[in-house]
């Protein structure tokens, strides 16, 4: 019987490089002696940004009569293998094996050949093919978030029980780009891999600071609970978690990292790392200031409590495991944090694409996330709170810890609205606690 089999990779834009959508490419199938059925991909010439966009994927399925079936449950992040001189990677890999079904998954790409390599071990059915899901394996693309004027805080209707929220004030916000996700610990990896290459960053098993300036612990590498490690001069993502949010910077790490990214690419750098201080009129990186978080996380929406449609009724209406992860949401990451980009309609509970109205992904719980401001209760009845482009309280060394906002999987439902504030000290390295994302003028 002929049998036509095809790897199905769905297109994605990454930086200024944009894949077709629907590329198709040839595989192949074998008979063993025994009888047994391979589908084999072998050696397909494959581009690095596609090999990135592979890398980050994290469910493999096999599509059968326009039905989704489960090859590997769970996170399929592809684990990159760092040659131990150079310090590049230059060789990923997944592998799953089944005992139950003797069903085996095996993925490999090698850059050094620019070569790509899928096999799987199990009889397949005709017209199979292998779909590597593209909305999920996105890369930290930069969205668009528009100027103008947005309300900022919570009223009465969704009030919490105290005042921090109030009052609904207009906030006049200048158009920037950000980061559709929350920057992963791939992500992190890569750029401290460049710093430490230049020079840029101290770095021990247990200790990572800046090399220049006033020096600030960036990552603590010595807890247990963070997924980036430091050996033999090689940062990597601990147990293949690439994939997921980079969730122990400091405050300081999370600008160390947009500094050092800013520099990668040719862009001006907005931290000093002597004071800290930020020049946000360079086109660098940095942190979100908390009213540009806002606006952001609200996606174009007025008066909804989350970044998707939710008006009326109590917060509660409007939230579910299938939405975002918090504290018991009922889903299949139930009380740790998911994969970035998880809920992109292929979620568990099943749901839709909760990309917000401006294509970001959780603004809504997964990790609190940094943003620039010192954290005031009452900031917010301040005649600074209302000016253009605010970007928090002075400092006046009564402040001591900076604004988080978001919302993270161990906490409770209500602190996931748009207009929830909460705060960490600048130092804090949390146990995969607070993530971040980066923004920059356009």
């Amino acid at each position: 019987m002929n049998r036509s089999y095809h790897l199905l990779l769905l297109a994605l834009v990454i930086g200024a490089v944009s894949l077709e959508a629907g590329l198709s490419q040839p595989a192949t199938v074998t008979t063993s002696k025994r009888g047994k059925t391979k589908l084999i991909v072998k050696d397909l010439l494959m581009t690095p940004s596609l090999a990135d966009e592979l890398m980050r994927t994290n469910l493999l399925v096999v599509l059968q009569s326009n039905a989704f079936t489960q090859v590997a449950l769970g996170p399929c992040v592809m684990k990159g293998k760092p040659n131990k001189k150079t310090g590049l990677v230059n060789f990923w890999t997944y592998k799953f094996h089944d005992k139950a079904t003797k069903r085996s998954v095996q993925v490999t790409y090698a850059t050094k050949k620019n070569k790509f390599s899928l096999r799987i071990n199990k009889d397949i059915a005709d017209d199979v093919a292998i779909c590597a899901p593209g909305c999920v394996a996105v890369s930290n693309a930069l969205k668009s978030v528009p100027g103008g004027a947005f309300l900022m805080g919570a009223s009465n209707e969704y009030f919490i029980g105290d005042s921090k929220e109030s009052p609904v004030h207009a906030v006049n916000v200048s158009t920037f780009l950000i980061q559709n996700h929350e920057v992963s610990n791939g992500d992190m990896c890569r750029v401290l891999q460049w710093a430490l290459a230049q020079g840029k960053v101290n770095a021990t098993a247990t200790t990572l600071q800046n090399s220049q300036g006033d020096p600030k612990t960036l990552i603590n590498l010595g807890n247990y609970a963070s997924d980036i490690k430091f050996l033999d001069g090689v940062f990597y993502a601990k147990d293949a978690r690439d994939g997921f949010p980079c969730s122990v910077a400091t405050w300081y790490g999370a600008l160390a990292y947009a500094n050092f990214l800013s520099e990668m690419e040719g862009l001006q750098p907005c931290i000093n790392f002597t004071n800290w201080s930020c020049n946000f009129t360079r086109n660098g990186y940095r942190l979100p200031t908390e009213a540009e978080w806002e606006k952001a996380a609200r996606g174009g929406l007025v008066t909804n409590v989350f970044p998707w449609p939710s008006v009326g009724g109590t917060w509660q209406d409007h939230l579910d495991g299938s939405k975002a992860n918090y504290y018991l949401n009922g889903g299949l990451f139930n009380h740790e944090v998911a994969l970035c980009c998880y809920f992109n309609g292929g979620q568990i509970p099943a749901g839709t694409d909760m990309a917000n109205g401006y294509g970001l992904y959780d603004m809504a719980g997964n990790l609190d996330e940094w943003c620039w401001d010192w954290y005031k209760d009452t900031y917010y009845k301040d005649a600074g709170a209302t000016a253009a482009d605010t970007t928090g309280p002075a400092q006046d060394g009564s402040f001591f810890y900076k604004v988080v906002r978001g919302g993270r999987w161990g906490s409770q439902g209500h602190t996931l609205r748009c207009a929830a504030r909460d705060d960490e000290s600048p130092d804090s390295s949390a146990f995969r606690g607070v993530g971040f994302r980066c923004v920059r003028r356009p």
